[in-house]
């Protein structure tokens, strides 16, 4: 008989990358991560059937494998990695020397010579670059080999295996082709479509339990009531309360249909996202059916008397009251979990499968000298996904020697989480510690200002659609409301709070805030709400000014008053003003000027002044445009004034809410003039500019292309204040 029962729960998990207004994926991950792990991890398990796991899939995820499965989703990295190399922009080809080596260099591009050989040719860091400089020296053929080698770097060992264009290509090196680009392109749309086919066929044979996370990966006790973060940190500075447990519900409700949808039989287990649970989150997971959750042996502990051993009570199942009734729960052992997911990938496989094994033999060994019943339950949680990119061939030889090693032991059963938490018995926990896997307490996404600031903007956002929904406005569309609100639910997941603050850096912080501000500022522009001012500018503050691409590279210095007759009709007219450019972004990717290639703004006491300078011939941007239409959203104001894009030179009037307000002309620019007190705005009052270029109705262009530009009404002190030597 087996002295160790193994419960290996593999997370995977992707935040939702879609714009909401435009529908445009920013990143790629869901898309990479296919290639790789979605893809390994089965392939694996198809070799290795004596071994029992359980994968987590979240519903978020799986709503974008499937968009990009249908064909439908086009990301960044996908748009510019499918264009011929001599095509490109020279803005794209900096994007492509930008983001094309976000990947792990040790274990991917070093292996590649050629991969080498062209990130060296561009610099290790790309902070310091003049990438306009860079991207000219590189000719269409290294571009060309940039794009194929990204692409097909992140295909992980199964697909390689499987597929012998592929592995002719990496063999091949360099040099590659049309063909070959399109060939791994549709390589990765091919896999795409075989993950879930897979992973339900490893369902269907028993050897995979299949599980599901609340939808959009909420920290769920927050959700229920934020104040719930004091019990781990009786001092922390929160938010206002947000405190929506009918929220919670959806999102666990809305998972559980998700997954019988996609993999034809309902989940009976759900991984709570970041493993976090409270009293109300087990409520709402065991009032909707669910049977069995998990998380960290931090917060077990935490929940029991503080003279309880370890050893008795992490390697066993548990019943813990939810409400009126019970849920099962097995917690993780950390240190074995953090082992595969953070030390192994350091160590050769051999070795490491073997130190994992000898663990799990030491604890039945010391579970059997204590005298316990039966065999240890040992839970091994982890991230499913991201661990493989450090390890050499992406975890293959790892996973064979563990899996093998596993398979050979007669001390250790591998089972999954609902055979795993069938055998809890004994007194349940009476009332379970309110914590996470990190610290057991919610700090990551609720302890520094900027995530305190998100969750003010969020709950703003979500208070006003309470009051649209009790009483909807006349005209507001029915499906309006409901967008709205898939929007906010989106606004919950937890990826959002996990970058703010200064405990975690990624390249792409600027682009998950905002996401997050579209969702929350989409969200209430459906329902005709109050933009929450915390939304309009940038929550995450990222190197020095200027970073993000909301802020500009010039702000105003000095009171303007340039004449409005579309024309450069002096060098200073302009001076003083702030300047912002589209693409300055220090993040993944950013697209190219389409209609005007510069913002210039600035302002007298009287007058908001704008001026849009073409990216090509005037004549070309009437015909790519109809209409500029000036966003300005204050504390009480959401104001839209749309400008006529002719290039006549011809002065017209803007038209504010059926009337005429203020005045543009367009000849080799378009200048525009709006009146401060025409909008009600007074001196001192903080704004938040956008301009949407329009083509009849469809929006063609956004400056800044997310966030606003955030400014004040300027008072006679101005220029003193920022007067400068």
């Amino acid at each position: 008989m087996a002295k160790v029962r193994l419960a290996f729960l593999w997370h995977m998990h992707q935040p939702l990358y879609r714009e909401p207004d435009t529908g445009e994926f920013l990143l790629p991950w869901v898309r990479l991560h296919a290639t790789r792990a979605y893809y390994d991890m089965a392939w694996m398990l198809e070799r290795h059937p004596g071994i029992s796991c359980t994968v987590n899939f979240t519903p978020v995820l799986m709503e974008q494998l499937e968009t990009y499965a249908r064909g439908e989703a086009r990301d960044r990295f996908l748009e510019v990695s499918s264009k011929r190399a001599r095509d490109l922009l020279p803005e794209e080809r900096q994007a492509i020397l930008r983001s094309f080596f976000m990947i792990d260099w040790e274990t991917a591009v070093k292996p590649l010579p050629r991969y080498w050989e062209l990130l060296q040719k561009r610099g290790l860091d790309v902070r310091y670059l003049d990438l306009a400089r860079v991207a000219s020296e590189f000719t269409d053929a290294e571009i060309a080999d940039l794009q194929v080698l990204f692409n097909l770097a992140w295909f992980g060992f199964g697909a390689v295996e499987d597929d012998d264009g592929l592995h002719a290509l990496v063999k091949k090196g360099r040099s590659f082709t049309e063909g070959d680009l399109e060939y791994v392109l549709e390589a990765q749309r091919r896999v795409v479509g075989e993950i879930v086919p897979r992973w339900r066929a490893l369902a269907e044979r028993g050897q995979v339990e299949l599980s599901t996370t609340p939808y959009y990966h909420p920290i769920l006790p927050l959700v229920c009531d934020t104040d719930s973060a004091r019990r781990a940190l009786p001092g922390a500075a929160l938010p206002p309360r947000f405190s929506w447990p009918q929220d919670a519900r959806w999102h666990v409700r809305e998972a559980l249909a998700s997954h019988a949808r996609h993999f034809g039989r309902p989940a009976v287990g759900m991984w709570p996202a970041e493993g976090s649970v409270s009293p109300e989150a087990l409520d709402v997971l065991a009032s909707e059916g669910v049977r069995w959750a998990a998380t960290d042996e931090g917060v077990l502990l935490h929940s029991l008397p503080p003279e309880t051993r370890r050893l008795r009570a992490l390697y066993r199942p548990w019943h813990v009251h939810a409400g009126a009734g019970e849920i099962a729960l097995l917690f993780r052992d950390r240190g074995l979990s953090d082992l595969i997911g953070f030390s192994y990938a350091r160590t050769s496989a051999a070795d490491a499968a073997a130190d994992f094994v000898s663990h799990l033999e030491a604890i039945g060994d010391a579970w059997e000298d204590d005298g316990q019943g039966g065999p240890a339950t040992v839970g091994v949680f982890l991230d499913g996904e991201n661990p493989w990119e450090h390890f050499q061939g992406s975890g293959r030889d790892f996973l064979e020697m563990l899996y093998r090693r596993l398979e050979a032991s007669p001390d250790v059963q591998t089972v999954t989480m609902d055979a795993a938490t069938a055998g809890a018995s004994g007194p349940a926990i009476p009332r379970i510690h309110s914590g996470s896997w990190i610290e057991a307490s919610y700090r990551i996404w609720m302890g520094h200002e900027e995530d305190r600031r998100a969750w003010t903007a969020l709950g703003r956002a979500r208070e006003a659609l309470a009051r649209v929904e009790a009483a909807p406005p006349p005209g507001l569309a029915e499906d309006a409301i409901a967008l709205a609100q898939r929007h906010l639910y989106a606004a919950e997941g937890s990826d959002w709070y996990w970058w703010y603050g200064d405990d975690f850096h990624t390249e792409l912080a600027l682009e998950f805030d905002g996401l997050f501000r579209s969702l929350v500022v989409s969200a209430c522009r459906l329902i005709g709400a109050p933009l929450p001012i915390e939304a309009l500018e940038p929550i995450k503050r990222v190197g020095a000014p200027g970073a993000g691409e909301a802020k500009p590279l010039r702000e105003p210095t000095f009171l303007i008053t340039p004449t409005i007759d579309g024309r450069d009709t002096t060098y200073f007219e302009w001076q003083g003003g702030g300047l912002y450019r589209p693409g300055q972004i220090r993040g993944a990717m950013f697209g190219g000027a389409l209609a005007f290639q510069a913002l210039r703004y600035g302002f007298d006491l009287q007058h908001l002044y704008l001026r849009l300078d073409p990216a090509e011939a005037p004549q070309r941007t009437g015909e790519l445009c109809s209409t500029v239409r000036v966003e300005v959203v204050a504390a009480n104001l959401q104001a839209q004034i749309d400008f006529e894009v002719r290039p006549d030179g011809t002065d017209r009037p803007g038209r504010h809410a059926g009337a005429d307000t203020g005045r543009g002309a367009f000849a080799r620019v378009l200048e525009m003039a709006i009146p401060f007190a025409g909008l009600g705005l007074a001196h001192g009052d903080r704004l938040a500019l956008a301009l949407h270029v329009l083509r009849g109705d469809v929006e063609m262009e956004r400056l800044p292309r997310f966030g606003y530009v955030a400014l004040s009404v300027p008072d006679e002190d101005f220029e003193r204040i920022h007067w400068r030597v």
